[in-house]
């Protein structure tokens, strides 16, 4: 980098992929002032608040990875912790299911796409429901309409109870696409031609239950029980599921845990102090980038996310053991 060269995009993303600290434009610009060059903090921040980094660029450097005709589509949230900000924008109090509480921070709802090894996400949407008015639920349609467009044919949508409202499972399904997901345990079914009644109330066996779901139509229901003793309750629009099949789609439900958690333990996508919406943006346009990086490598090299950082960090505590900064 020179003097007179701008900070861009793929700048700020290789910070977050090498980062290993809380990041800020202050730390960014200390790390590219090397060799005699001098780039100020205000420059970072400049790039943040001033580009409009859209999910396109996401999209055209993630969709070279992605098998449109197979694999399986999956949407969730999460929450961008922000829990003691008080003057940053696109922060709401939402439900978080890491704190097991409503707490303060912005909401990042994300489709992602995995073969069952790989997970990459191709299309995301930030919650602001003062800013544009829309839903979670609105984001959804949007990004499986688009997913559509783009010429994805997936074997299943999945998503949890929050997205299996009655427009969304018709969305999904007018798309011709089989979907799986969490369902409440209060969902109106009718399991007899007889009257609709909660899916709790319901005797259901191992391979499901062909029921009609309330207003939407057949669906098979399935009953779980978790490790810590906790009801859970499914339904797909995939009529002769079985119960391999369910279990198999549970486990690859959970890919997307696994992004959220990478995302935040990784990519720096929380520690943003930008009070600027735009700068927000932004800066989770380029987390999501950086994490594209990293499941690049663990694709190509079959090196896990957390090794390839780690041999970023390796490389630069071997420099130091070789020649120690601070020896007595």
């Amino acid at each position: 980098m020179n003097k007179s060269r701008k900070i861009t995009d793929l700048d700020y993303i290789n910070f977050l992929v090498a980062a290993q600290c809380d990041v800020s434009c202050v730390k960014a610009a200390e790390c590219y002032s090397v060799n005699g060059l001098v780039v100020a903090h205000d420059k970072i921040n400049r790039f943040l608040t001033r580009q409009s980094l859209t999910m396109e660029t996401l999209w055209k450097e993630v969709e070279p990875y992605v098998e449109k005709r197979s694999g399986w589509l999956i949407m969730d949230d999460t929450v961008i912790d922000k829990i003691h900000s008080k003057q940053i924008e696109l922060t709401y109090y939402q439900w978080s299911g890491k704190h097991h509480s409503v707490v303060k921070g912005i909401g990042l709802i994300t489709l992602a796409w995995t073969d069952g090894t790989s997970t990459f996400p191709i299309d995301y949407r930030i919650y602001d429901k003062d800013g544009d008015e829309l839903s979670k639920n609105d984001h959804f349609r949007d990004m499986v309409k688009t997913a559509s467009g783009r010429g994805f044919q997936p074997s299943f949508v999945m998503f949890d109870s929050w997205y299996s409202g009655i427009d969304n499972l018709k969305c999904v399904s007018r798309l011709g696409w089989n979907w799986f997901s969490r369902i409440k345990k209060n969902r109106m079914v009718n399991p007899d031609h007889t009257d609709n009644r909660p899916v709790s109330s319901l005797a259901i066996p191992d391979d499901g239950l062909k029921v009609h779901m309330k207003k939407f139509g057949f669906v098979r229901v399935f009953h779980t029980v978790n490790k810590d003793g906790k009801e859970r309750y499914w339904a797909t629009n995939f009529l002769t599921m079985d119960h391999e099949d369910r279990r198999n789609l549970q486990a690859i439900c959970w890919s997307i845990e696994n992004y959220h958690r990478a995302l935040k333990e990784l990519c720096c996508v929380e520690d943003c102090k930008i009070r600027k919406e735009a700068g927000q943006r932004n800066h989770i346009n380029c987390s999501i980038r950086a994490f594209i990086r990293l499941e690049v490598v663990n694709r190509i090299n079959n090196i896990t996310i957390y090794n390839a950082k780690w041999e970023i960090v390796k490389s630069a505590i071997a420099g130091y053991l070789a020649q120690p900064k601070y020896a007595l």
